[in-house]
């Protein structure tokens, strides 16, 4: 009569993951382009913010993988502490997953210019359309798994993608035709554009279509899940730890590094480094460096916070997740737009036109069309 409580257990896992990642993509858009768009003595430069989440969730990351560790030694009798276990997954890392790192840098570069792109299209577009533009990313991501993976889509699936780029364009033209009266709002400050808002969210669903295509290739290939064990057959592991197969933690901690990596060189590039080095050279890049929370409202940190911990929840519905829970997430799309929504008219001032309700009204569809095909 128990054997119910695992399965019960896991549609619970499932089901909160799935939750908490709409509350997390509901909010997200809203808080950051309410952070974009505040007026103040300076704004803060988004690769800094990248660069910021990035720390944040390799930490994140790194503490719960030592735990688990941790756990795992003690369960074996040995000694260990929380900090020694931090360590030997930072050296395991380095020395032995060597391969997966350069495999995963791809998605990690990828993953980082996404995450630039995105503030900059929260910059020039109001969070309903964004939302409702960036459903884009189902469409690249379909292409980029047959061109991987070879997977056939039903005639069904191809028809949704086709009402999902109509109602994207329909989108974006009330959009472009209402940049004025969103311009005006009294709220709403900055200049923005939607056509570069457009552009940036266009290139952000290529590069996440590719990014999730290239990380499912990797945790797909042979052998793609373990450590590289080419230098290490004639000797043991130096602890369970090591023999096991990479957990949740272990695969955000190697995409991790990488990420900071990326999203550091995105911090040299970006525009107020750039020039603090063009004008004071190396005591102006290492002022910048100083200074690059500056900007930082509680606003801001709450964005950062709010991605970093987005980052984890992704992964983690790739691990629960399953065909059972595709009606969560079209119930997670529609609830997401409607949000967004409501809450653009609220903050901004901005009433959706009739333009704006038929391209949604299409969006959505073609979501639920395509996410019910078990074909």
């Amino acid at each position: 009569m128990t054997t119910p409580q695992p399965t019960t257990r896991a549609v619970s896992r499932k089901t909160v993951a799935l939750v908490l990642l709409c509350l997390q993509n509901a909010s997200v858009s809203i808080l950051t382009r309410l952070s974009r768009t505040a007026h103040g003595p300076n704004l803060y430069n988004p690769s800094a913010a990248v660069f910021t989440a990035e720390i944040l969730k390799g930490s994140l990351s790194l503490a719960a993988l030592a735990y688990q560790r941790h756990g795992l030694v003690r369960s074996k009798g040995k000694p260990s502490t929380v900090l020694g276990q931090a360590g030997a997954a930072i050296r395991d890392l380095l020395k032995n997953q060597r391969r997966e790192q350069l495999l995963l840098a791809v998605p990690a570069a990828l993953y980082s210019l996404q995450n630039t792109l995105l503030y900059v299209a929260l910059s020039n577009l109001d969070a309903a359309t964004y939302q409702t533009t960036y459903q884009l990313k189902l469409l690249t991501t379909a292409i980029f798994s047959i061109l991987f993976f070879r997977h056939p889509l039903s005639a069904a699936k191809w028809f949704s993608l086709i009402l999902l780029t109509l109602g994207v364009a329909i989108v974006q033209l009330d959009s472009t035709d209402a940049s004025g009266k969103k311009a005006a709002s009294q709220r709403d400050l900055s200049p923005q554009d939607p056509r570069k808002g457009f552009a940036a969210i266009l290139a952000a669903c290529i590069s996440s279509g590719l990014a999730g295509a290239w990380f499912e290739w990797v945790l797909k290939r042979p052998n793609g899940g373990g450590p590289d064990t080419s230098r290490r057959k004639d000797r043991n592991p130096s602890t369970p730890a090591e023999s096991a197969p990479p957990s949740l933690w272990a695969r955000n901690l190697q995409l991790s590094v990488p990420s900071l990596v990326f999203s550091f060189v995105g911090v040299l590039l970006s525009s107020p480094l750039r020039l603090a080095y063009e004008s004071h050279g190396a005591r102006g890049l290492f002022h910048g460096l100083a200074c690059l929370c500056d900007g930082f409202t509680p606003l801001v940190w709450a964005v950062v916070l709010n991605q970093a911990l987005g980052g984890l929840l992704v992964a983690m519905v790739v691990r629960e997740a399953d065909s059972v829970s595709k009606g969560f997430a079209t119930s997670i799309a529609i609830v997401r737009k409607s949000v967004s929504t409501l809450a653009s008219a609220a903050l901004y001032g901005i009433i959706p036109g009739t333009m704006f309700m038929v391209g949604s009204g299409l969006v959505i569809s073609s979501t639920v069309l395509y996410s019910f095909d078990r074909s």
